[in-house]
């Protein structure tokens, strides 16, 4: 019987054991998530305006994704899904996006080049003014939907999946400010 009784002490002293590990683990869990939570609390956003835009959005409510931009000067050029462009460009995408989902539910909208690879001489892109995109699949009639809301949300647009141009690299869209 004793030797029954050590081993449940045994038992029992290994549960204690892993009793006390998880609890140092909700604690670490607990301490994390309220320093996570301050770095990306919205006053931190205006400190450093040229962040990675994108990265917010995904810690915020996206809702709350236009606040974000609206609290940035929209000529700075910030990082946005990996393209570098002015805020007001990215801010127009977003309006212009939701409006294609709408039309288009379930296709893959793609940015392609913004400031980045060649384009014409003296081009809005240079400028952080334009990004090109594609809306996948998409047909050509489809693509004068998207012509349409595009220049809904603000912007001149070239509709490349009808038209060619010198650095054309396949269809896909040129929006610009």
């Amino acid at each position: 019987m004793r030797h029954v009784d050590s081993k449940l002490d045994i038992i029992n002293q290994k549960f204690q054991e892993i009793s006390q590990r998880i609890e140092q683990k909700v604690n670490f869990d607990n301490r994390f998530g309220q320093i996570f939570s301050q770095k990306i609390q919205p006053q931190n956003v205006n400190q450093n305006p040229s962040s990675s835009i994108d990265q917010l959005f995904k810690h915020t409510n996206p809702n709350n994704q236009y606040n974000i931009l609206n609290s940035v000067n929209r000529d700075t050029i910030i990082e946005f899904r990996g393209f570098k462009m002015k805020a007001e460009v990215a801010v127009r995408f977003l309006e212009l996006e939701k409006m294609i989902k709408q039309h288009f539910p379930g296709r893959q909208i793609i940015i392609t080049s913004a400031m980045d690879g060649k384009h014409v001489p003296n081009s809005a892109h240079y400028r952080g003014e334009a990004l090109d995109f594609v809306v996948e699949p998409l047909t050509i009639e489809e693509s004068k939907i998207v012509e349409k809301l595009a220049e809904k949300a603000g912007f001149k647009v070239y509709n490349e999946y009808i038209y060619d141009s010198p650095y054309k690299t396949g269809p896909h869209m040129h929006i610009q400010l």
